[in-house]
C-alpha cells in the first residue's frame, strides 16, 4: 500500500502516453481539424494532468521524489514538519488518484453530449497553474508543478476555451463556470485540510470529500447547461461536423 501511494505518477505517466496515442488515432476523413474540434481538444486534459501530476508527485525539474507535498505543507504552514501537516501521502492519492480522475473521466465520456461539463473540469488546471506560478513569484523560485502549469494548463486551456467557442457548444457567458468550477475545487481542498488541522473533521472524512470532489465538473457543467443550453457535438465521422467547425 505504501508503494501505491508514492509510485501512482509512474502509472499516471503510462496512462498519460496511452491516451496520447489514443488521440493521434488516424481520424475519419469527415472530420474536422484535431485543434479546431471541441471533441478531440477537449479530451487532452486527462494526458495534459497526468503529466503534471507527474512534476508534481513523480520527479520534478531539479530530480526530486514526491516534492509537492513538502510545498503543501509549507504554505499551511507546516514548513519542515510533515508530521504534523494536515496533508499527507494518503490526501495526495485521494486528490489525484480519487477526485482528479474522475473529472478526467467524466471529460471524456461527456465531451460530445455535454461539452460544458468537460469546460468547467478545465478550471481545476487552469486555477492550479495560476496557483503554482502565483507561489513561484515571492520569492522567485521553481516550485514542483510549475513547468507543467506554464506550458501546458494555461496555453492549453485558453486554446480550449477558444475552440469551445468559435464551435457554438459553449457560450463566453458560460465561460465564467469554468472558472468557477476550479475555484471552488480548490478551495475544497484547502477547507477540508484547515479543518483537519483544526479538529473540525476526521481525516477519513477528508479524504472522501477530496475523492467526491471530483463530481464537482459534473455538477456545476449540467446545472449550468440546465435546460438545453448547451449544444451537443455531432458523432465522429458526421460529414456535417466539418461544416459546423469551419
Amino acid at each position: 500500500m505504501d508503494d501505491l501511494l508514492r509510485d501512482w505518477p509512474f502509472f499516471g505517466l503510462a496512462l498519460a502516453l496511452v491516451l496520447i496515442v489514443w488521440l493521434a488515432l488516424p481520424r475519419p476523413a469527415a472530420a474536422p481539424p484535431r485543434w479546431r474540434d471541441p471533441a478531440w481538444v477537449l479530451p487532452l486534459l486527462w494526458p495534459m494532468y497526468l503529466l503534471h501530476q507527474f512534476e508534481e508527485h513523480g520527479i520534478d525539474l531539479l530530480g526530486r521524489r514526491y516534492a509537492f507535498l513538502a510545498d503543501l505543507c509549507a504554505t499551511l504552514g507546516y514548513a519542515g514538519d510533515l508530521a504534523r501537516c494536515p496533508a499527507d501521502e494518503a490526501t495526495m492519492c485521494a486528490v489525484n488518484v480519487g477526485g482528479c480522475q474522475i473529472a478526467f473521466v467524466t471529460a471524456v465520456v461527456f465531451r460530445r453530449r455535454n461539452p460544458l461539463v468537460v469546460a468547467c473540469a478545465w478550471g481545476i488546471p487552469l486555477v492550479n497553474g495560476l496557483l503554482h506560478i502565483a507561489g513561484s513569484l515571492s520569492p522567485p523560485a521553481y516550485r514542483p508543478g510549475l513547468f507543467t502549469s506554464v506550458v501546458l494548463f494555461l496555453p492549453l486551456t485558453l486554446w480550449m476555451l477558444r475552440t469551445v467557442v468559435r464551435a457554438g457548444v459553449v457560450r463566453p457567458a458560460q465561460c465564467v463556470w469554468v472558472v468557477v468550477t476550479g475555484v471552488l475545487a480548490h478551495a475544497t481542498l484547502m477547507a477540508s485540510l484547515l479543518l483537519v488541522a483544526r479538529g473540525l473533521v476526521s481525516r477519513d472524512a477528508m479524504l472522501a470529500i477530496n475523492v467526491l470532489n471530483g463530481l464537482l465538473p459534473l455538477a456545476i457543467g449540467l446545472w449550468a447547461s440546465r435546460g438545453g443550453a448547451v449544444r451537443p457535438l455531432p458523432a465522429e465521422g458526421d460529414s456535417s461536423q466539418r461544416t459546423r467547425m469551419a
